[in-house]
């Protein structure tokens, strides 16, 4: 059985339980629990889904199972999302552990605030037969109090050898701030970029070199350009 149809089939199982859960949903404070189990020729998923909504409005649904991929491994899925008086949030992940040891991830979720602030993301990872693995990661989000986004990736060989960079940026009244972090051969460096609304700045870099230690050096200066004491 090929992954790809899994996929539909937990998207579709995700999609028609939310419908039904959050469209209808039980009397306030109750929750409902409905488990099948349909039988495939080539495995038998079974599914969990619950749904319910509470006293103050809001109105929540999860979703998940299991199922075979026909070559000897498993899939993991599951879906939730909620909606009340504050907002929504969505979420959805699976998990594939492969006959041959290997592992594949995938994850996302979104947040949308009442108040119009958001945060959305997104995270995989993979998990090789040899040992090596690959992941990445990215999210951003905003509201009333600032900004912030984030992303990365890294790569692990066989041997174990750990190779990545991460960015980060982040912005509000008080300032900005922008900082990334890299890692190869032995070395970790993480720079550092940090504007004040005040005009004062921060230049600075910090390494860790396994088997020599950590050094750091940085920089402050104020709205004319001038060095000042950190």
């Amino acid at each position: 059985m090929r992954v790809q149809p899994i996929l539909h089939f937990a998207t579709l199982t995700i999609v028609c339980a939310a419908a039904l859960g959050i469209a209808q949903p039980s009397s306030a404070g109750d929750w409902r629990s409905h488990r099948t189990t349909t039988a495939t020729t080539a495995a038998a998923p079974t599914g969990n889904v619950i749904a319910g909504s509470g006293p103050n409005g809001g109105r929540g649904i999860h979703a998940g199972g299991t199922v075979g991929d026909g070559s000897g491994g498993a899939i993991h899925y599951s879906g939730g999302a909620y909606s009340g008086p504050r907002g929504t949030a969505l979420r959805g992940s699976y998990t594939h552990l492969q006959s041959n040891g290997g592992v594949v991830h995938q994850g996302g979720h979104s947040i949308q605030g009442a108040n119009g602030g958001y945060d959305n993301g997104h995270n995989s990872y993979t998990h090789n037969p040899d040992g090596s693995s690959t992941g990445s990661w990215n999210n951003n989000g905003s509201g009333p109090n600032g900004s912030i986004n984030s992303q990365g990736s890294f790569s692990r060989n066989s041997s174990g050898t750990l190779t990545g960079s991460s960015q980060t940026t982040a912005s509000n009244a008080r300032g900005s701030y922008d900082g990334s972090t890299s890692a190869a051969n032995g070395t970790t460096t993480h720079d550092s970029d940090i504007n004040g609304a005040n005009g004062d700045t921060y230049q600075g870099q910090s390494s860790y070199t396994k088997g020599q230690g950590y050094t750091h050096s940085g920089t402050c200066k104020n709205a004319q350009g001038n060095v000042i004491q950190c």
